[in-house]
């Protein structure tokens, strides 16, 4: 039950607090301290004492590093996305991603031209060590999927660039039982949040506590659609905005025989920043955005891992993924 007082911003973290659901501590990455968490949500003392006082997972600092407690930056994030504070970076920077979505649709209807650049770095640089990526691809499903590039190289830091064009579509679900099965899915009160890669793939275990990400949302969408008899595939890629962020969505053939995108994920995402009725029904349920640029990992895959060759064999080393992106 809420403890907050009457201050709208106050009550408004409390309530992204009682339905906060923590990473789990198997999977936690407990980096920052608490200096670095606060100016994160961007929030007041009243509310960081509300937020560590109330359940914001802490654990102690690794030895040899500063005295202090650290915080997982999911378990942030989480907790800024919901807050309705429009304050913090989480969503001050998901919103300027998604502002295309209060677009109207016809000027998704386009071809981009980009440049991406990726800088892939180590972690845990130990010398040489294997590298693997799988590159952008099509909107059409090659057949058989490509194969993803390897090569090994003792640097710690790698750079890839790509061209790659993106096609945006407006349009609508024209079969009535695909409609209403999709619109029965995207009616259920999930909360978006980020996950580890091994909690999100389990996409009951994210259900069954109200929560969503793209690809939890993309596996347990196929498998309900696939079931009612529709023709799926689960699609990755990456969105470009004012970062290039990693996403998966689902296409569905629908009784015109194209291909239309289901974006479970944006869907929820955008109704939690900009208010339900702030985006038009087809945005993410029949029309794509000219910002998503397909790839070609299998969904639940990282496009991009390493490991270097003193790391054990059944283990990657942690990377650091950034992309940047350029009109053509």
């Amino acid at each position: 039950m809420s403890t907050a007082g009457t201050d709208p911003a106050e009550a408004g973290w409390q309530a992204a607090l009682d339905r906060f659901v923590p990473v789990p501590a198997a999977h936690a990455r407990p980096e920052l301290d608490a200096t670095a968490a606060r100016h994160l949500l961007r929030c007041s003392p009243r509310v960081w004492a509300l937020l560590t006082d109330g359940g914001l997972p802490a654990r102690p600092a690794p030895a040899g590093e500063r005295a202090g407690e650290r915080y997982d930056g999911r378990d942030l994030f989480n907790l800024a996305v919901h807050s309705g504070s429009r304050t913090s970076v989480p969503e001050v920077a998901l919103s300027l991603a998604l502002r295309f979505a209060r677009q109207d649709l016809r000027h998704w209807a386009r071809e981009r031209d980009w440049e991406l650049r990726t800088t892939l770095t180590c972690l845990r640089h130990r010398g040489e060590g294997h590298w693997q990526a799988w590159p952008p691809g099509s909107y059409d499903t090659p057949a058989p999927a490509p194969a993803p590039r390897h090569w090994s190289d003792p640097g710690a830091v790698q750079t890839l660039r790509h061209q790659v064009r993106t096609r945006g579509v407006h349009a609508r679900l024209e079969s009535p039982r695909l409609r209403d099965g999709i619109a029965d899915a995207l009616a259920r009160p999930l909360r978006y949040v980020r996950m580890p890669a091994a909690v999100r793939a389990d996409a009951d275990w994210m259900a069954e506590r109200g929560l969503v990400d793209c690809v939890s949302g993309t596996l347990a969408l196929a498998r309900r659609l696939a079931a009612a008899g529709h023709e799926v595939r689960g699609r990755t890629g990456w969105l470009v905005g004012p970062q290039v962020t990693a996403h998966t969505w689902l296409d569905v053939r629908d009784d015109d025989g194209r291909w239309k995108s289901v974006d479970v994920a944006h869907h929820h995402l955008a109704r939690t920043l900009f208010g339900p009725d702030a985006v038009a029904p087809e945005a993410f349920a029949g029309s794509r955005p000219d910002r998503l640029v397909p790839g070609t990992a299998p969904v639940g895959e990282e496009p991009f891992t390493h490991r270097c060759l003193t790391a054990p064999a059944d283990r990657t080393c942690p990377i650091d993924c950034q992309i940047s992106a350029a009109s053509r």
